[in-house]
This record gives structure tokens, sequence and C-alpha cells, in this order.
């Protein structure tokens, strides 16, 4: 017997609408119906709210719980998607950043339901991220290892990137979810294996490095996704006909003309993106403490002088941006500096005088063994465009000598479409009795990436969700001073029976 569960979200209270994933999750479902050999395909698409969705998924599990023949469990997900607390979530309809578990369904959540129905195999394809036409889809930091992370035993992950990339699509489709289906059409007869679905994701991604796919397999190599059915066959014709015929509408310049207009849509004028972020600029000034129990322990004050180069852990931002192209994609300038790496030289040369693997490891190893190479590094970063401020700083300082004080870094990047947000709570320790200063290691940037279309209509968006977010952090710290019931009862029977 073999299940298989399709999770489309393309509308958000709070987040960016995303018109692929309805097609996507359609798309998808048209494909596993015409292979034959699903016994059951839960479609949700309609009514994604998280209670809704978690409902509807343990009353699904649930039916399969106590039988012995669930050969698969197929699962595909088509949305935003976010990393938080080392777990994957696949963000609902109602996602609250302020309620992150509750509002999606996370990764072991997921795992735990599709493990109690005991599969010889598991399958899961996420295209999850923020997505459009060409909007954005951002896995976010942490998202691939969690995914990755599963108690499953045959185990088959496919991801539409890596953890600090983006993924694109068009306002239809999603490239990775499009790929996929093309790639299960390929084969004209015969069993396809979810291993040439996989190369074939890899070889259409080869050239585009800003999305790189990643797999994770725990299993025999030999899983099929299925045999090839007539079915299967009118589909991929369907497809192809459905290109040829887009093709044979217009002449190739008006294709070019609705595509030029599409993408025109995403532009707005720089008068309005400075003001803007002018009157986030004055917002944010005055701004106040939202939260009462920090409020009670805490005072805030406001810098917006501050440039990018100034981060704590500059560094860290200026490797994510190499990683990202920011350079092309946004107006901003990379500082690299030269360093000599120490590079350990190859054994082969030491196997070919007979030394064994064993012998090469035992003995002692000096200079030679080594060879220098010069390279170069990104360690800051610059704003080549101005906007009215580059970076907040919000500084929330105690009148008590105990409490730490704490910053929140809100920094911004940006193109002509797009506002990429870098926000980051710091906890600062005391290095003297008069100097605090971070820990930088310990300073973990996040990013969020929205239209400037968006921004314009909302000028707050720029901050709040960093505010809040550093807010609960704060908030967090505050109770972790506070015991919790059991400990506090464990400490008084401690003390009454010494």
């Amino acid at each position: 017997m073999n299940i298989a569960i399709l999770l489309g979200v393309s509308t958000y209270v709070h987040e960016q609408a995303l018109p692929a994933c309805a097609h996507d999750v359609n798309n998808m479902h048209q494909l596993l119906g015409a292979t034959g050999k699903y016994d059951e395909i839960l479609l949700i698409k309609d009514s994604t709210k998280a209670s809704t969705v978690k409902s509807n998924l343990r009353d699904f599990f649930g039916k399969y719980q106590n039988r012995e023949d669930v050969d698969e469990v197929f699962f595909y997900f088509s949305g935003h998607g976010m990393h938080h607390n080392d777990e994957a979530l696949l963000c609902c309809s109602d996602f609250d950043y302020r309620k992150p578990s509750t509002t999606s369904v996370g990764s072991g959540e997921l795992d735990d339901l599709i493990r109690s129905v005991s599969p010889a195999v598991a399958v899961k394809v996420i295209d999850a991220c923020q997505s459009g036409s060409p909007y954005i889809k951002d896995s976010g930091l942490g998202f691939e290892k969690a995914l990755s992370k599963t108690p499953l035993k045959s185990f088959i992950c496919m991801a539409s990137s890596r953890q600090d990339q983006n993924s694109f699509a068009t306002a239809q489709e999603s490239f990775f979810t499009r790929v996929w289906i093309d790639a299960a059409l390929t084969r004209v007869d015969g069993a396809v294996l979810y291993r040439d679905i996989q190369a074939a994701l890899a070889d259409e991604f080869v050239d585009t490095p800003e999305q790189t796919p990643f797999f994770v397999n725990q299993g025999s190599g030999l899983e099929a996704f299925g045999v090839v059915t007539e079915a299967m066959r009118m589909m991929s014709n369907a497809r192809l006909t459905i290109s040829d015929v887009s093709m044979e509408k217009g002449s190739v310049v008006e294709l070019i003309a609705e595509r030029v207009a599409e993408k025109d849509k995403e532009f707005v004028s720089q008068a309005s993106v400075i003001q803007a972020v002018e009157s986030s600029k004055t917002a944010i000034l005055n701004e106040e403490i939202d939260d009462r129990i920090i409020s009670h322990f805490y005072s805030l004050k406001i810098s917006v002088n501050l440039k990018l180069a100034a981060l704590p852990n500059v560094e860290e931002v200026a490797r994510f941006a190499k990683k990202q192209f920011w350079e092309k994609s946004n107006f901003v300038k990379l500082i690299e500096e030269g360093y000599q790496a120490k590079i350990r030289k190859n054994s082969i040369a030491g196997m070919a005088l007979g030394l064994t693997t064993r012998h090469l490891a035992n003995r002692s190893i000096s200079d030679d063994d080594f060879y220098i190479e010069d390279r170069v590094r990104p360690i800051n970063v610059e704003a080549t465009e101005t906007l009215p401020f580059e970076v907040a700083e919000l500084i929330y300082a105690s009148s008590h000598p105990s409490l730490p004080e704490f910053r929140i870094y809100i920094g911004l990047v940006h193109s002509l479409t797009e506002l990429t947000t870098l926000s980051a709570t710091i906890r600062l320790i005391q290095k003297g009795w008069e100097s605090r200063a971070a820990e930088l290691p310990d300073v973990s940037w996040r990013y969020h990436t929205q239209m400037w279309r968006s921004v314009v209509a909302s000028p707050m968006l720029i901050y709040q969700e960093a505010k809040s977010r550093g807010e609960s952090d704060i908030r967090a710290y505050l109770e972790s001073l506070v015991p919790k019931v059991e400990e506090s009862a464990g400490a008084t029977e401690s003390s009454a029976n010494p």
C-alpha cells in the first residue's frame, strides 16, 4: 500500500502570497494520479490554517497506524519555509513569527506522523520558500540541516535549495517542482527511480549556482517513484504541447514584452523607497518596549547612525553576501583581504614511496608536508547606494547590575526591487567594570527579503519583525532566571531533607 500527502499553501495572512504554489500542488497531484501507484492521496490546498492542516494530517495517518502493509509514504510541500530552534518549519497560511511552532508543521512532528505508520520507504519533496514572479523563496539558515535529521530508517528527501540559498519561481510554477515533474515524465517505459529524478534535478541546476537542490538518501538507491503508465505518457505529451502552443500564440517579441511587463510591476520609484525608509526611520526612533515584563527591567535607546561595516561579526554577513552573490543582486560592495593558507600536501606521493596510510598517520609531521597558497576572503560589506539609514541599533539597558545589556541590530541591504533586512539580538557581557562587549562567535544573523512595493505600502515592515523577535529573545532570557516549578520543588525537598 502506498499513500501520499500533498500540501500547497499559496495565500498567507502575514506573509507574501505565493501564486506558484497553488499550481505546483495541482500539477504534482496530477502526476501522482497518473502513476496509478497511490492507494490514497490527501490533497490540502484550500483550508491551510495550521490547526486545520495538523488535524487533517493526524486524521489521515490515524487511519493507517494499525496496518502493517504501508510500503511508501510520499509527502510534498510547496509554500513558505523557515528554520526555528533547530527545526525546519513548513509555514501554514496563518503563520506568525511570534508563534512559529503553532502556526506551522514542524519537520519533527511530520516525521513522527510518518513513522507512526511504519512505512518501508518515506519520501519528502520540499519546495519551501518565498515564491512569486520572480519572487524569491528563502528557506532560511539551518533549514537544510533540520530537514536532514530524521528518525526514519529508509528515507529520501529532495529540497529545492541549500540552507543559505534562494529558490526561484514564476507566478505559474516553481522551477524546482517543474523540473521534478518533467524528470519523472522523461522515460517512455520502465521504472522511474528516485535517484534518476535526483540526477535530473542536479543537472538542470548545474548552471544556476544561486540555487542548488539538496538530497538526503537513507535507502538502497533503487526505490522507484513508479512505472511509466499511459497516463504519464499522455501527461508528458500534454506538457510539451502546452509549451509548443505558448510559443505559437505570439511572436518572440510579444512573449518578451509580456515578460517585461510582468517584471516592470516589481519596480517602484526611488522617491517612494526613500520616503518609505524615512517614514520607517521616524517611526523606529519613536518606538517603545512592547513587552510589559521587559519594560519593567529595561529602558530603550535607539540609534540609526551606524553603517553596515560597523555591524558586529560583520565577517559572517560578508561570507553570506558572497555566497548569495549580493554584489550582483544588491547595491553593496564586498571588502576582501588576502591571506596565506597552509595546505597539507596530498599523501599520494608518500604512498608512491611505499608508505602505508597507517605509516603516514603515525609519522611526525613537518613543514615539508605543507605548501602555502594565496587566497582571499570577504571581511566586510559596504552599501553603494544610500538610504535614510543603513543600520538601526536598539539598546536595551538596565539599571540592575545583575542584568546584561541587550542590543538588537537591524541592517538594510537593497536592490531596485527588493529589501533584505539583516537582524540579530546580542547579549553583551562584562569585559571590565565599565566596559561590555558581545561574544562575536555567538552573533547569528537572520535574513528576510521583501519586495519594495510591499515595504512602500507598509514601511513598518522594515523593522517590526526584527524588533518583535529581539524582544522575544530578551523575554526568554528573563524567564530563564525564574526556576521551573519542578526545580523549585526539588530545591525545597533537598533543603528539608539534608
